[in-house]
């Protein structure tokens, strides 16, 4: 069986697609093999040891951006790391390496070339990251997510798949979802939610929205709000003090559910998320995370911003008062109980095919 290295690292924005992909590589009948680091949060290595999947591990950490020490020990690390990074690829045999972008993609991607094995980068945000920006020269592939990241990479190798995303939060009826999470599928549904910590400004704000519609709508509105672990405990126990219907929680594994039984969707604007909300078509206000590498989130929630439908607010601007102007615009009477969105293509079905295609090229 032949074998696809694919290296990710960071947070889980670069390993969900990854995962994405090596499920439509196996079902080729292909061995997908990850590369992930060890670092002291361990979020990569944590999602990839809980997916199944084999994997190696090669330790590299980017290199310092001040004077200091380290930076000074840093080309003999890599050094180091670019013949762990042979190791890998001797034992592996890979017939393509794929970078999911971070900089763990770099050593072993620069040690793939050399060898003269096929590579494929894919960039998951609107603006390139610096590993991938100097990657794209010597790669045979890149794959973008958003249209607008083709100004950053030689267009005659550039191919638009959009992002991987997880095909399990598909094809689930409202009615299915709204009985799972013991909601009303006839009522209009709010889902708010940040990232795996949550957002305090946002979580604080939506608290305060939530009980101004309360004394408007009644029993006509109800929510979803994925809080985080950081404000978990205090929003929540503000959130009982709301009689309306309601789903509450730190965290959420069967996100589709809240998708599916959704009419509106106040977030973050990670890849991942833009691109599901884009795929289930679902009206947005995107609350960008504020410090995000080169206010990236900010530019992917752009690219998807249609007017009436999807609309940015930057975090610092973000008032009570603009919520539920949006909310107001949106809310209906009536829904659609047995909606459901299937896609005819995933992204991560189109990916694979430009990776296969490496090993015939």
């Amino acid at each position: 069986m032949k074998t696809i290295l694919i290296a990710v690292s960071g947070t889980g924005g670069h390993v969900y697609p990854g995962i994405a992909l090596a499920y439509e590589l196996k079902l080729a009948g292909i061995n997908p093999i990850f590369i992930v680091n060890n670092n002291k949060n361990g979020i990569s290595l944590k999602i990839v040891k809980n997916s199944g999947y084999d994997y190696r591990i090669l330790d590299f950490k980017a290199p310092p951006r001040n004077i200091s020490f380290d930076l000074l020990l840093f080309p003999f690390k890599f050094i180091k790391i670019l013949f762990d990074a042979y190791l890998i690829i001797k034992q592996t045999n890979p017939c393509v390496v794929v970078g999911m972008g971070a900089y763990l993609s770099f050593p072993i991607i620069l040690i793939s070339k050399l060898k003269n094995i096929p590579t494929l980068i894919h960039e998951q945000n609107t603006i390139c990251g610096l590993a991938n920006k100097v990657l794209s020269r010597f790669v045979n592939k890149i794959a973008i997510s958003f249209k607008e990241s083709i100004n950053f990479f030689p267009k005659h190798k550039t191919v638009y798949t959009s992002n991987p995303i997880r095909k399990d939060i598909f094809n689930i009826t409202r009615i299915q979802a709204a009985t799972t999470l013991n909601l009303n599928p006839s009522v209009f549904t709010i889902f708010v939610f940040g990232g795996s910590l949550g957002a305090t400004k946002l979580n604080n704000i939506m608290f305060n929205v939530a009980q101004n519609l309360y004394n408007e709508y009644k029993n006509n509105i109800q929510f979803i709000h994925i809080i985080g672990s950081k404000d978990f405990k205090e929003i929540s126990k503000r959130y009982e003090n709301i009689k309306y219907t309601k789903y509450i929680v730190e965290y959420m594994n069967d996100i589709g559910n809240a998708y599916a039984c959704s009419d509106i969707v106040i977030c973050r604007a990670g890849a991942g998320t833009v691109k599901e909300v884009e795929m289930y078509n679902l009206p947005a206000l995107f609350v960008p995370f504020p410090y995000a590498t080169a206010n990236h989130q900010y530019y992917n929630a752009k690219s998807v911003e249609k007017e009436n439908l999807r609309i940015v607010i930057e975090e610092k601007n973000l008032t009570e008062e603009q919520i539920l102007n949006f909310i107001k615009t949106k809310i209906k009477n009536t829904t659609d109980v047995n909606k459901k969105i299937n896609p005819k293509v995933f992204p991560q079905e189109l990916l694979a095919q430009e990776v296969l295609k490496l090993i015939n090229d």
